[in-house]
């Protein structure tokens, strides 16, 4: 017989996963009567907390895991590096684990750190991977959110609110007399994709702009592709939604002999190496990425001296209206942050 699971114990009481979770675990506040309502299906199920997850909690060994989606994507690869360097700072050492953009490695990965010696995880999400998150969380093991969330589940997070560059962005590419506006959207299974397309047509519409999306993985062969797609859809001006995406938009205007920013304007995201060499004098979204990173570390370090502690952090992302041949290398002066 299949062992019942956290999803099982939720449906039966009629309440979210995490509100389930949070009835077994006390870590967060529910009603009395939906309290027992989950009791009451976890007694009824037969249900116990994963033992082996638990027993995580018993050691101390002095690593973080620290998964993320893509190492290729340069905007991760400088997140790790600056992960690195908090944990370093805290005398730690970081085991990392890259899931190329795929919910099912994430799913793997997170099998596998469940079973390796590890204080705490530090993770960007995808939402077909709640199960293990759910079941890491219900057994109290350190854990936090870096660049996505799941929204219902209650862990930590440190994340961009990019609302204010979005809004800044369409104002400039408004202002350069765009009124059909592309947008290269990412992923909707990630918070950062939804969260990013629904600014940005919050935004556009406040502008009476309007907007065609294409959506997309935050891949660089995602940007080339729905780039093509939106030219031949006459639109005036782009926002894509991530680094790679931005680098890919480019390959497919010089395709074209589209010159970006001069007969196309284009706003993109993150001054990676691969804008930042080819001088692109094109506008970007700016994350703080050193200020997330140690955002995290910190956070998980609080979560594994008492479980419940910290608390969610929004950093601002800018807009750099300078270019990427303007920005200074990603990180290149973080090093004793």
């Amino acid at each position: 017989m299949t062992r019942p699971t956290i999803k099982d114990v939720a449906a039966q009481a009629k309440v979210a996963i995490s509100t389930a979770s949070r009835a077994l675990s006390g870590n967060g506040y529910v009603s009395p009567t939906t309290r027992e309502a989950v009791e009451a299906a976890a007694r009824d199920l037969d249900y116990t907390p994963n033992a082996h997850a638990q027993s995580l909690r018993s050691a101390r060994y002095g690593t973080f895991a620290l998964l993320i989606p893509d190492i290729r994507n340069p905007y991760f690869a400088e997140l790790a590096h600056q992960v690195e360097i908090a944990a370093r700072a805290q005398g730690r050492t970081v085991l990392l684990g890259s899931a190329a953009e795929s919910p099912e490695l994430m799913l793997e990965y997170m099998e596998v750190l469940r079973r390796q010696r590890v204080d705490g995880i530090i993770t960007a999400p995808f939402d077909s991977a709640i199960d293990a998150l759910t079941a890491l969380h219900e057994a109290r093991f350190p854990l936090v959110f870096l660049d996505r969330r799941v929204e219902t589940l209650p862990v930590p997070s440190a994340t961009s609110d990019t609302s204010g560059a979005i809004r800044d962005a369409l104002a400039h590419l408004h202002h350069q007399g765009v009124r059909r506006l592309g947008l290269l959207a990412g992923p909707r299974e990630t918070s950062t994709g939804r969260e990013r397309l629904a600014q940005a047509l919050e935004h556009a519409r406040a502008l009476g702009l309007e907007p065609v999306v294409r959506h997309g993985s935050f891949v660089e062969t995602s940007g080339h592709d729905n780039m093509l797609s939106l030219l031949e859809h006459g639109v005036e001006g782009v926002l894509a939604a991530d680094s790679l995406m931005s680098v890919g938009a480019v390959r497919a205007l010089h395709e074209r002999g589209i010159r970006p920013g001069e007969d196309l304007p284009l706003v993109g995201f993150d001054a990676v190496q691969s804008l930042v060499l080819i001088h692109l004098e094109i506008p970007l979204i700016i994350q703080d990425i050193p200020g997330l990173a140690h955002a995290a570390v910190k956070q998980l370090s609080q979560e594994l001296d008492r479980f419940g502690s910290a608390q969610d952090v929004h950093l601002p992302a800018t807009l750099d209206l300078r270019g990427a041949g303007a920005a200074p290398t990603p990180g290149a002066d973080h090093e004793q942050r």
